[in-house]
């Protein structure tokens, strides 16, 4: 009885599952292809998803000046001795990167409105302050690069795991807003503060929008190939005896207006505008972003290189709407533009 009720509750667990609607749409579209085609659906190639880069690939080492030469500054001038203590303190040792960045601007921000309000008489202490203003300013460029692309957030937002994908369109607005927020850092000098940076990364965190995007695009080349290599297998001349539709030609396009042109192509074109503005996202926050890193740029270029899977996707999608034309057109069942 006990085993009896245990296999209940899994098969209504399993029932209450939700179902991948991606995936249930290209299954029904193979299925009746199918069995209009009387092929078995080809096999699945690997979808050649790429994991994100690990933190020992993109984290960048930042200068140390915690001890010391800190703590000689921060003696009651220029009010940095409980900004500098702050940051010496358990808790401030363990800040995010993009906690540490706001602590950084802060300290240059003060550092140097003491330095213009002449509030220093030792010239050993000014040249100091100056060497160490100097030395946190050309390390800002990493603390971005630490707070964004080797963020927990970001890797989230691109995890390519099957599960909840959370809110594509905030999460795009999110990556502009880091975008606009390094170019702003980049400027001359930088500003006090970078406003919605902390605002922008909780919204990354919220879900793996991007990471979904990613797989939609890996698993929709694949299911075209599979689409295609079925299409490959109907002969035109049996199809359409001298040039005219057979009964089964007739049903061929009427999967081809019924379920792919309602179901899949409004679905593929929805990718598209979503895979476009991931990439334009991804590409505007690299362009603000200071230095190399090929871990990162061999990551990009395989989703969105000359030959990544993004452009891997437009020839499936290419493929397999001429292979359309191709069938219908010898039998004058011709259907509009792929």
């Amino acid at each position: 009885m006990a085993v009896a009720l245990i296999a209940l509750a899994a098969t209504a667990g399993l029932a209450l599952w939700p179902e991948d609607p991606v995936a249930a749409r290209w299954q029904d579209y193979l299925a009746r292809l199918e069995r209009l085609t009387r092929q078995p659906v080809p096999s699945a190639a690997a979808l050649e998803l790429r994991p994100y880069p690990g933190n020992a690939a993109l984290r960048r080492p930042l200068p140390d000046l915690r001890t010391g030469l800190l703590n000689y500054l921060g003696l009651r001038h220029c009010d940095l001795m409980s900004l500098v203590s702050e940051r010496n303190s358990a808790l401030g040792k363990l800040r995010s990167a993009s906690l540490r960045l706001d602590y950084e601007l802060t300290f240059i921000e003060r550092g140097q409105r003491c330095l213009n309000g002449a509030a220093l008489e030792d010239p050993e202490l000014i040249g100091l302050l100056e060497r160490t203003l100097e030395v946190k300013r050309d390390s800002l460029g990493d603390l971005f690069w630490n707070a964004t692309w080797a963020s927990d957030e970001l890797r989230g937002f691109l995890n390519q795991s099957p599960g909840p994908a959370g809110d594509s369109a905030r999460g795009l607005e999110a990556l502009g807003g880091l975008a606009s927020a390094g170019r702003a850092l980049r400027e001359s000098p930088p500003p006090d503060a970078l406003p919605d940076l902390e605002r922008h990364l909780a919204t990354l965190a919220g879900g793996a929008a991007g990471g979904a995007v990613l797989r939609e695009i890996a698993a929709a080349r694949v299911a075209l190939a599979q689409a295609l290599g079925m299409l490959e297998s109907l002969d035109e001349d049996s199809l359409c005896p001298r040039g005219r539709a057979s009964q089964r030609a007739r049903y061929l396009r009427n999967l081809l207006d019924s379920v792919y042109g309602q179901e899949v192509q409004p679905y593929l074109a929805e990718l598209d505008r979503r895979q476009r503005r991931l990439g334009e996202r991804l590409r505007a926050l690299r362009a603000a972003s200071s230095g190399t890193n090929p871990a990162l740029d061999r990551w990009l270029d395989h989703y969105f290189g000359p030959r990544g899977q993004s452009a891997r996707l437009d020839r499936a999608l290419r493929a397999h709407t001429e292979r359309w034309q191709t069938v219908l057109g010898a039998c004058g069942l011709m259907p509009g533009g792929g």
